[in-house]
C-alpha cells in the first residue's frame, strides 16, 4: 500500500508540475516597445486673444514593468512631436518651438478572456516636460527666451493585446494624457499606438 501511494502521489506531482509552470508562466517583467501616432495640443488664455495650438506625428514610448497575471504596472518613457513656428517679415520676426517629454506610471487591469486576446483599462500618472526656445525681434526691440517646465499630470488607456506565445503580445491602444496647466497653458495629448511586449 505505501509503494502504491508513493507511485501515486509521484504521477500526481508529475502531473501538477505543468500547470504551476504555466501558472508562473503568466507572471514576470516584461519590456514593449511602442510607435504611436499622438496629438498634443496647448490653448493658451493668458492674453486677449484665445491662442491654440497643436503638434501631430511620431511619437515611440519604451515600458517596462512587472506582470501579475491580470494586473501589471509600468513605467514609460514617451517622446512627442515638437511644435515649432515661424513668422518672418522684413525687419521683424517671431519663432518658437516647443519640445514635449513625458515619463510615467501605469496601473493596468488585463481583462481575461480565457483566449489569448485580452483587453485592458489603465491609468497613468505622469511627469512631463516643456521646453521652450522662442525668439522675437521688432526694429529697437528683441526678445529670446529658454526655459524648461515640468509639471505632474494624470491619464486614462485602454486597448487589447494579443499573445503570440506565453511570453510576447501584440498591443494597439489608445492614451489620453492630461500634462496640465504651464502657467495660463492647458497642455493635453491623444494617442494611438501599437507594439510589442516581451515576458520574461
Amino acid at each position: 500500500k505505501d509503494k502504491t501511494m508513493k507511485k501515486v502521489l509521484v504521477t500526481l506531482i508529475a502531473l501538477s508540475l505543468p500547470t504551476f509552470a504555466l501558472a508562473d508562466a503568466t507572471k514576470g517583467f516584461y519590456v514593449q516597445a511602442d510607435a504611436g501616432y499622438s496629438t498634443v495640443k496647448i490653448k493658451d488664455n493668458s492674453g486677449e486673444e484665445e491662442f491654440s495650438d497643436k503638434a501631430k506625428g511620431f511619437s515611440p514610448r519604451l515600458s517596462a514593468g512587472y506582470d501579475f497575471g491580470d494586473f501589471r504596472v509600468a513605467a514609460d518613457y514617451t517622446h512627442h512631436k515638437s511644435i515649432e513656428r515661424g513668422e518672418y517679415e522684413d525687419d521683424s520676426h517671431l519663432y518658437y518651438k516647443l519640445k514635449f517629454q513625458s515619463i510615467g506610471v501605469s496601473a493596468i487591469y488585463d481583462f481575461n478572456t480565457n483566449t489569448p486576446v485580452k483587453p485592458y483599462v489603465g491609468a497613468r500618472l505622469g511627469i512631463n516636460r516643456v521646453s521652450l526656445n522662442s525668439d522675437e525681434a521688432d526694429p529697437g526691440f528683441h526678445y529670446t527666451e529658454h526655459s524648461r517646465k515640468t509639471k505632474m499630470g494624470i491619464g486614462a488607456l485602454a486597448g487589447v493585446s494579443y499573445e503570440v506565445t506565453p511570453n510576447v503580445a501584440l498591443d494597439a491602444g489608445y492614451r489620453y494624457n492630461y500634462w496640465g496647466n504651464f502657467e495660463e497653458t492647458k497642455i493635453q495629448s491623444h494617442e494611438v499606438s501599437a507594439g510589442v511586449r516581451v515576458k520574461f
